[in-house]
């Protein structure tokens, strides 16, 4: 039996990504980190089983030496290279923003080219590689944040829960795309499979509040129908016609209805 447990001398991103390209490893494949995976230690590790690395990372980061740190003016950009033992990557720091620098790591690009296509912002090239390839990272987080079924909750089993839930609703909305060839929005996909997971649509409410309306509460009051009560009301049970108070009826949802 193949023994899966974590090496807890490997950081628990970094033992992430081992585990997920180790079908991969000595096929010269190439990996987009976001900036909680990228580390120095995951670049080395890669590179002893023929992978590259290109992802952001994280301006805490210990092994990052201070001169990376440091602003810069706008759009501009600063290469530093890094020779360890068994690997050299490249590092580039990019001031996209005032207040914000882009620091990427990469152990694909020896060299660096600056874009020449935008004069005004010139991107380096390591940043027009992780915009391109960074799909599978950001653009899910971005998808799933823009509709969710995460609530506000303090259990973190909860947010894993929901967190799954939201990359199932995404996956299956792709494979739907795929599948049946035809462009619809995720809001719309998410509308009908309620519906079809619920049993219920939109016609179907208005059909039972219709009907819930075609009993229209007597202006005579009444005494309750209910054993032992002497409450008197204007409303009438939907089922048998009989009056009956507040306090007597149950509040029923339409689902339950139905």
């Amino acid at each position: 039996m193949k023994d899966d447990t974590r090496d807890t001398s490997v950081s628990v991103p970094t033992d992430v990504v081992m585990k997920l390209m180790r079908p991969h490893f000595k096929h010269g494949y190439n990996v987009t980190c976001d900036n909680f995976f990228t580390s120095l230690d995951l670049a080395v590790r890669l590179t002893k089983e023929k992978c590259s690395l290109v992802g952001t990372i994280r301006q805490n980061r210990r092994e990052l030496f201070q001169a990376a740190k440091a602003k810069q003016q706008l759009h501009e950009t600063t290469l530093f290279k890094t020779t360890t033992s068994s690997t050299s990557f490249t590092l580039t720091c990019y001031q996209c923003q005032k207040a914000k620098p882009v620091i990427i790591p990469s152990t694909l690009h020896p060299d660096l080219e600056v874009s020449s296509e935008n004069n005004t912002k010139k991107k380096p090239e390591t940043v027009l590689f992780y915009n391109k390839t960074k799909a599978g990272v950001n653009v899910v987080d971005q998808i799933a944040r823009k509709y969710s079924v995460k609530a506000a909750s303090r259990r973190w089993p909860v947010h894993v829960f929901c967190n799954v839930i939201d990359l199932a609703i995404i996956n299956s909305w792709v494979l739907y795309e795929k599948t049946c060839r035809s462009r619809i929005s995720r809001r719309e996909y998410m509308q009908r499979a309620d519906e079809e997971l619920c049993g219920t649509s939109p016609n179907n409410q208005s059909d039972e509040l219709a009907e819930r309306e075609q009993e229209p509460p007597t202006k005579k009051r009444r005494t309750c129908s209910t054993s032992k009560c002497r409450n008197t009301t204007t409303l009438i049970c939907c089922t048998c016609k009989k009056a009956i108070c507040g306090k007597c009826s149950t509040k029923v949802c339409l689902k339950c209805v139905k």
